[in-house]
């Protein structure tokens, strides 16, 4: 099995990545004053979201920042490609979304690992 990591070296927030004619956008979102959630919206490239997922809350922007990454190279393995210079188009969408991941830790326990293959490929 090959393990990616999706390298660079600057802070990154925001990540496309695109398969074909499909397309991910991957968002790191405050969900408050000390808390940040992971948004990942997949759809068309020339479309409206039709799937999502929502990870999250992490204390520190490093601990989000690094699922983003062990996310994004769980899915280049599967066969998508980074376009971190790209345009975003779904960004309200991920605003809207990330209001509601739960910041409460009494109701929602999150762990610091991330399981990539909660992501299946999309076809």
């Amino acid at each position: 099995m090959k393990l990616h990591y999706f390298h660079g070296r600057e802070p990154i927030r925001v990540l496309v990545m695109v398969r074909q004619q499909q397309r991910l956008e991957l968002f790191i979102k405050p969900l408050g004053e000390q808390a940040w959630g992971l948004v990942v919206l997949a759809g068309p490239d020339q479309g409206r979201p039709e799937r999502q997922q929502c990870q999250g809350p992490w204390k520190t922007l490093a601990q989000a920042e690094s699922a983003l990454r062990r996310t994004a190279g769980a899915l280049m393995g599967n066969g998508y490609e980074a376009r971190p210079s790209d345009y975003v188009v779904w960004s309200v969408t991920a605003q809207r979304l990330s209001r509601t991941i739960q910041t409460d830790q009494r109701i929602r326990v999150t762990t610091e690992s991330v399981d990539p293959d909660q992501f299946e490929p999309l076809v």
